[in-house]
């Protein structure tokens, strides 16, 4: 076994990568999912946003287990999660195993990312951590964006089962590679893991993803998806409640006492819920009802996403230079003028390079918003707290694009059910509601953008 840090790391690089790139790789193959599996799209989002929401359960747990089990141990767990899940949903026959098979691959994304970002800190030197940081965010910045991308083309002439048969054995060899690469890092320690916590954040974030989901199905019960989400919202303030009397809790809400985190975290919840939304709307409206190919459509996605990290390091220096509020403006603006043009824009006939422009100067601006927002967030809080704050951030931003995401397909649906046009103007009409709903969405978010206190200006005991 070698004590070179980027062998060490190389595993957990490439795992890391696997597990993003499943984040997105459906969202572009969800039209010929339903279409197999004989499933609407309130049922096919479930796909995608149960990733998001096991990664946001299992992320505050991770830090419990990183200090309970051994670097090797974790990573084997994880990854073998992962692995496990990427075969079932491969192999399964309905809707709910390969349900299944997704939530056992976010339960092993949702250990995998604050492992490797642990792993790092304990094998770089002090000197070399950001240099390390930078290139692994790059070689993951890249999976998301390849995701739908691959996708497209493998679906094009292929089943999508296939998105899951290719990811599967490289997986499984990563594994085996690691068992001679990846050695322990670090101490462990005996902890106590409050399994109350658990079960409450399991329960409450899932009935709130699922209350949104059928809230707006043709055949549902409006009182009972309100029952279910209300149910959902009292486990959670149940769960925070808990949170706050705990002495180790698995989130520490004790970080919202400080006004700047707190609207940072708002307008991060807001930014992705709408990249979420938009991720998964717009690959719905190209399939469904502009007609285009699998392939087209995750072209059409690519620029934007590549976009979101070139944004993300101009973004970046402009904060340094004028702080986070104009640079947010900007981003937010940008996100709201788009989201109005395709608001408007959007029809059977909207031309394919256009619908390319419009999804890349929106993503642009989410990627404008995202890394000073982040950063703003960490500023704005003691330094004694900032190992909390990371796993907070994650598990808002996760559950926030879940439920969102949820909510703007349950939007559409329900507006193309309750109409009285014909397909496919029933869909484009629940399309262009759902447009709306995220633009308002951006509005609030350049709203609150006007109301972040400068780092500099924040008093010293936020700081």
């Amino acid at each position: 076994m070698t004590n070179k840090p980027s062998i060490i790391v190389a595993s957990l690089v490439v795992a890391n990568f696997l597990a993003q790139l499943m984040q997105t790789m459906l969202n572009t193959a969800l039209p010929r999912v339903m279409q197999d599996l004989a499933i609407h799209e309130n049922q096919a989002q479930w796909l995608i946003t149960v990733y998001y929401l096991m990664i946001g359960i299992t992320v505050p747990v991770a830090g419990f287990l990183i200090g309970k089990f051994t670097t090797r141990a974790l990573f084997m767990a994880s990854v073998g999660a992962f692995t496990a899940g990427t075969l079932i949903a491969g192999i399964a026959w309905s809707f709910p195993l390969v349900l299944t098979g997704r939530l056992v691959q976010g339960i092993g994304a949702g250990l995998l990312f604050p492992l490797f970002q642990t792993t790092i800190l304990r094998v770089f030197p002090k000197e070399k951590i950001g240099a390390a940081m930078g290139v692994v965010g790059l070689v993951l910045g890249l999976a998301p964006a390849l995701g739908p991308t691959l996708s497209g083309f493998v679906v094009q002439n292929h089943s999508w089962r296939l998105l899951f048969y290719a990811v599967a054995p490289l997986a499984a060899a990563n594994l085996f590679l690691a068992h001679f690469t990846l050695r322990n890092v670090g101490e462990t320690h005996q902890t106590k893991l409050d399994t109350r916590s658990i079960i409450y954040s399991s329960l409450g974030f899932a009935g709130i993803l699922y209350g949104f989901s059928i809230v707006g199905e043709e055949k549902g019960n409006p009182v009972v998806a309100g029952i279910i989400l209300l149910a959902g919202f009292l486990i959670v303030a149940l769960f925070i409640k808990r949170q706050l009397k705990l002495t180790a809790p698995l989130l520490d809400f004790k970080l919202f006492r400080h006004r700047s985190f707190t609207r940072s975290s708002i307008v991060g919840v807001i930014l992705f819920a709408v990249m979420v939304g938009v991720e998964l709307l717009l690959p719905l409206y190209a399939q469904t009802i502009r007609g285009l190919t699998p392939r087209e459509s995750g072209l059409m996605l690519l620029p934007g996403a590549l976009l979101i990290g070139v944004s993300g390091l101009i973004s970046g220096r402009l904060y340094d230079r004028f702080g986070v509020s104009r640079v947010t403006q900007g981003g937010f603006l940008l996100i709201l003028i788009m989201a109005v043009v395709l608001a408007l824009t959007l029809s059977t006939e909207t031309s394919f390079n256009l619908l390319v422009i419009m999804y890349a100067l929106l993503m642009f601006g989410v990627g404008a918003v995202m890394a000073p927002i982040t950063a703003y967030a960490m500023a704005s809080i003691p330094n004694t707290m900032v190992a909390h704050a990371s796993p907070m951030t994650i598990t808002l931003r996760s559950l926030s694009g879940s439920i969102g995401g949820a909510l703007l397909v349950t939007i559409m649906t329900s507006t193309a059910s309750a109409s009285s046009l014909s397909f496919p103007l029933d869909m484009l009409k629940g399309v262009h509601i759902a447009f709306w709903t995220l633009t308002a969405f951006a509005g609030l978010g350049l709203y609150l953008s006007f109301h972040l206190q400068e780092a500099r200006k924040l008093k010293p005991a936020n700081i």
